[in-house]
Protein backbone atom coordinates (compact mmCIF):
# COMPACT_ATOMS: atom_id res chain seq x y z
CA UNK A 1 0.00 0.00 0.00
CA UNK A 2 2.88 2.37 0.89
CA UNK A 3 3.96 1.59 -2.81
CA UNK A 4 0.96 2.39 -4.30
CA UNK A 5 0.91 5.69 -2.54
CA UNK A 6 4.23 7.06 -3.41
CA UNK A 7 3.74 6.14 -6.93
CA UNK A 8 0.54 8.39 -7.06
CA UNK A 9 2.49 11.03 -5.20
CA UNK A 10 5.02 10.92 -7.91
CA UNK A 11 2.65 11.05 -10.78
CA UNK A 12 1.36 13.75 -9.17
CA UNK A 13 4.23 15.46 -9.34
CA UNK A 14 5.21 14.66 -12.41
CA UNK A 15 1.78 16.09 -14.25
CA UNK A 16 1.80 19.04 -12.54
CA UNK A 17 5.70 19.56 -13.43
CA UNK A 18 4.32 18.41 -16.88
CA UNK A 19 1.37 20.96 -16.62
CA UNK A 20 3.53 24.02 -15.76
CA UNK A 21 6.20 22.92 -18.60
CA UNK A 22 3.57 22.43 -21.54
CA UNK A 23 1.79 25.74 -20.37
CA UNK A 24 5.15 27.80 -20.10
CA UNK A 25 6.14 26.72 -24.13
CA UNK A 26 3.13 26.89 -24.86
CA UNK A 27 3.06 22.92 -26.46
CA UNK A 28 0.56 21.55 -24.43
CA UNK A 29 -1.23 18.62 -26.53
CA UNK A 30 -2.83 15.89 -24.60
CA UNK A 31 -3.41 12.12 -26.03
CA UNK A 32 -5.73 9.17 -25.55
CA UNK A 33 -4.75 5.54 -26.62
CA UNK A 34 -5.64 1.95 -26.75
CA UNK A 35 -3.30 -0.37 -27.95
CA UNK A 36 -3.36 -4.49 -28.07
CA UNK A 37 -0.72 -7.34 -29.24
CA UNK A 38 1.20 -9.82 -27.94
CA UNK A 39 4.01 -10.99 -25.19
CA UNK A 40 6.67 -13.38 -25.22
CA UNK A 41 8.25 -13.83 -21.85
CA UNK A 42 11.13 -16.30 -22.65
CA UNK A 43 13.87 -17.29 -25.41
CA UNK A 44 11.22 -19.40 -27.50
CA UNK A 45 10.20 -16.88 -29.44
CA UNK A 46 6.79 -17.97 -29.31
CA UNK A 47 3.77 -16.20 -28.44
CA UNK A 48 3.04 -16.97 -24.56
CA UNK A 49 0.13 -14.05 -24.31
CA UNK A 50 -1.94 -11.09 -24.67
CA UNK A 51 -1.91 -7.63 -23.59
CA UNK A 52 -3.96 -4.60 -23.62
CA UNK A 53 -3.17 -0.98 -23.13
CA UNK A 54 -4.81 2.36 -22.35
CA UNK A 55 -2.43 5.66 -22.26
CA UNK A 56 -3.03 9.15 -21.65
CA UNK A 57 -0.09 11.22 -22.23
CA UNK A 58 0.90 15.61 -21.68
CA UNK A 59 3.28 16.57 -24.58
CA UNK A 60 5.50 18.69 -22.74
CA UNK A 61 7.15 20.41 -25.73
CA UNK A 62 8.03 19.13 -29.50
CA UNK A 63 10.86 16.20 -28.19
CA UNK A 64 9.14 15.35 -24.65
CA UNK A 65 6.39 13.28 -23.79
CA UNK A 66 4.86 12.17 -20.08
CA UNK A 67 2.38 9.21 -19.98
CA UNK A 68 0.09 7.39 -18.08
CA UNK A 69 -0.40 4.27 -18.75
CA UNK A 70 -2.59 1.37 -17.42
CA UNK A 71 -2.19 -2.42 -18.96
CA UNK A 72 -3.34 -5.66 -18.52
CA UNK A 73 -2.70 -8.83 -20.00
CA UNK A 74 -3.13 -12.47 -19.82
CA UNK A 75 -0.20 -15.33 -20.11
CA UNK A 76 -1.20 -18.75 -21.03
CA UNK A 77 1.83 -20.21 -21.96
CA UNK A 78 0.29 -22.25 -24.92
CA UNK A 79 -1.29 -24.24 -22.22
CA UNK A 80 -4.10 -22.06 -20.37
CA UNK A 81 -1.87 -21.29 -17.55
CA UNK A 82 -4.22 -18.66 -16.30
CA UNK A 83 -1.28 -15.73 -15.24
CA UNK A 84 -2.64 -12.25 -15.15
CA UNK A 85 -0.76 -8.68 -14.47
CA UNK A 86 -2.51 -5.35 -13.87
CA UNK A 87 0.27 -2.86 -14.49
CA UNK A 88 0.33 1.01 -13.64
CA UNK A 89 2.97 2.94 -15.21
CA UNK A 90 4.49 6.69 -15.83
CA UNK A 91 6.92 6.62 -18.89
CA UNK A 92 8.96 9.33 -20.30
CA UNK A 93 8.91 9.42 -24.24
CA UNK A 94 11.92 10.56 -26.21
CA UNK A 95 9.84 11.72 -29.59
CA UNK A 96 11.72 12.90 -32.77
CA UNK A 97 9.48 13.81 -35.15
CA UNK A 98 9.62 13.32 -38.82
CA UNK A 99 7.75 14.20 -41.66
CA UNK A 100 5.87 10.75 -42.21
CA UNK A 101 6.09 9.12 -38.98
CA UNK A 102 6.95 10.41 -35.07
CA UNK A 103 9.50 7.42 -34.02
CA UNK A 104 10.41 8.08 -29.81
CA UNK A 105 12.42 5.64 -26.93
CA UNK A 106 10.28 4.99 -23.96
CA UNK A 107 11.56 4.55 -20.41
CA UNK A 108 9.24 3.95 -17.19
CA UNK A 109 8.65 2.62 -13.91
CA UNK A 110 5.54 1.23 -12.44
CA UNK A 111 3.68 -1.14 -10.42
CA UNK A 112 2.56 -4.83 -11.13
CA UNK A 113 -0.07 -6.67 -9.70
CA UNK A 114 -0.12 -10.41 -10.47
CA UNK A 115 -2.55 -13.09 -10.12
CA UNK A 116 -1.64 -16.53 -10.28
CA UNK A 117 -3.41 -19.79 -10.46
CA UNK A 118 -1.52 -21.81 -7.56
CA UNK A 119 1.15 -21.30 -5.05
CA UNK A 120 1.41 -17.24 -4.46
CA UNK A 121 -1.54 -16.36 -5.61
CA UNK A 122 -1.42 -12.61 -5.64
CA UNK A 123 1.36 -10.14 -5.15
CA UNK A 124 2.40 -6.06 -6.12
CA UNK A 125 5.66 -5.32 -7.41
CA UNK A 126 8.09 -2.70 -8.90
CA UNK A 127 8.84 -2.83 -12.47
CA UNK A 128 10.64 -1.06 -15.13
CA UNK A 129 10.40 -0.42 -19.15
CA UNK A 130 12.25 0.47 -21.94
CA UNK A 131 11.17 0.36 -25.62
CA UNK A 132 10.92 2.09 -29.36
CA UNK A 133 8.07 2.37 -31.73
CA UNK A 134 6.01 5.25 -33.49
CA UNK A 135 3.35 6.86 -34.62
CA UNK A 136 2.07 7.28 -38.19
CA UNK A 137 -1.22 10.65 -38.47
CA UNK A 138 -4.20 8.82 -40.08
CA UNK A 139 -6.29 12.40 -40.41
CA UNK A 140 -4.93 15.79 -42.30
CA UNK A 141 -5.34 17.32 -39.02
CA UNK A 142 -2.92 14.97 -37.35
CA UNK A 143 -5.35 14.28 -34.55
CA UNK A 144 -5.67 10.49 -35.22
CA UNK A 145 -3.19 8.52 -34.75
CA UNK A 146 -1.91 4.70 -35.34
CA UNK A 147 1.06 3.94 -32.92
CA UNK A 148 2.44 0.73 -32.12
CA UNK A 149 5.57 0.09 -30.02
CA UNK A 150 8.35 -2.72 -28.95
CA UNK A 151 9.24 -2.90 -25.49
CA UNK A 152 10.88 -4.92 -22.30
CA UNK A 153 9.40 -4.49 -19.14
CA UNK A 154 11.13 -6.23 -16.07
CA UNK A 155 9.64 -6.71 -12.87
CA UNK A 156 11.48 -6.63 -9.45
CA UNK A 157 9.17 -9.58 -8.32
CA UNK A 158 10.44 -11.85 -5.23
CA UNK A 159 8.31 -14.06 -4.60
CA UNK A 160 9.46 -17.58 -5.26
CA UNK A 161 6.70 -18.04 -7.18
CA UNK A 162 7.67 -20.65 -10.36
CA UNK A 163 8.67 -18.11 -13.43
CA UNK A 164 7.92 -15.42 -11.42
CA UNK A 165 11.03 -14.11 -10.05
CA UNK A 166 12.73 -11.01 -10.93
CA UNK A 167 10.92 -11.99 -14.90
CA UNK A 168 11.57 -9.82 -18.15
CA UNK A 169 8.89 -9.74 -21.23
CA UNK A 170 8.86 -8.36 -24.29
CA UNK A 171 5.32 -7.19 -25.23
CA UNK A 172 4.53 -5.47 -28.60
CA UNK A 173 1.78 -3.26 -29.11
CA UNK A 174 -0.66 -1.68 -31.79
CA UNK A 175 -3.46 1.15 -31.90
CA UNK A 176 -4.67 3.82 -32.13
CA UNK A 177 -4.20 7.44 -30.10
CA UNK A 178 -6.24 10.55 -30.53
CA UNK A 179 -4.59 14.04 -29.58
CA UNK A 180 -7.19 16.54 -27.83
Amino acid sequence: MKQMVRLWLVVLALVIAGNAAARATGDAQWEFGARVGGMITDNSFRLDGSAEVLTLSRTLDDKRVIELEYGADQLDFSMDYGLSHTTFAVNYLEVNREPLWDPYILVGIGISEFDAPSGITEGRDAMMQVGTGGSWGLSENGKLLLRGDLRFRYDLNDTGQPGQDGWGDAIFTIGLSYRF
